[in-house]
Parts: C-alpha cells; sequence; structure tokens
C-alpha cells in the first residue's frame, strides 16, 4: 500500500540557467514535492516518526537549490528527486515539479517547468 504526502508552492530565489543574467541576478522558482510512501503504520501508531515530514523535505529543497546552480530545470528536478530518495528509504516514489514563472522568453506566457517522477 502506498500513500502520497506533497508539499505545494516551496519559493526560491535562486541562480539557475543558461543565461548569464541568470546567474548574476537570479530569479523566482516555485517547487512542488509529492512522495509516496506506507502511511499505515504512522497512522496507526499517530507517530511521525514513521513517516517522512514536509519540513524534511523542505529541507531538502533549499539545500539542493543552494548547493549547486543548474543549467537546465530538468538537472535541478532530478537532484531534488535523487536526494529525496537516497535520504529517506522509506519514500517509494517521488515527483518534482519546478516553475519558472520569469523564464527569460521573449512573450507573454504565465508559466514554464518541468515535472519528473523517479522510483527506487
Amino acid at each position: 500500500m502506498s500513500d502520497r504526502i506533497f508539499l505545494r508552492g516551496i519559493e526560491l530565489h535562486a541562480y539557475h540557467g543558461l543565461h548569464e543574467e541568470e546567474a548574476r541576478l537570479g530569479q523566482r522558482f516555485v517547487v512542488d514535492v509529492d512522495w509516496w510512501l506506507d502511511t499505515a503504520q504512522a497512522a496507526a501508531h499517530d507517530n511521525y516518526g514513521e513517516t517522512v515530514g514536509y519540513e524534511k523535505i523542505f529541507e531538502v529543497v533549499h539545500e539542493i537549490s543552494s548547493g549547486h546552480r543548474f543549467h537546465i530545470l530538468e538537472a535541478f528536478a532530478q537532484a531534488i528527486a535523487e536526494a529525496v530518495l537516497a535520504r529517506f528509504a522509506r519514500v517509494e516514489k517521488v515527483r518534482v515539479e519546478v516553475h519558472k514563472p520569469a523564464a527569460p522568453i521573449a512573450g507573454i506566457f504565465r508559466d514554464a517547468g518541468v515535472e519528473i517522477t523517479r522510483k527506487r
């Protein structure tokens, strides 16, 4: 059995991107993460130690974002997914969505981004 926990709208100011201005000025990114694990024991025992809490995922996202400059969103999302799977053995699957609402595109658009899903 597998349940889904999620954290939406993690806002970051980071320096990811291909262009020199992105590296110099940075920009806003928004990250959503879903992770699947069996929460039956945690729920039955009302025990936080038997699940993977939101703040742990929040910390991973911030650590990955601040620890490396990524040229493409795919690499950024992949690094987050790999870190979640590596650190939390209970997590069976993770979905990471990275939004770049101010992507350097000459035109009007609401959002740009990437979504990846990784499993053990």
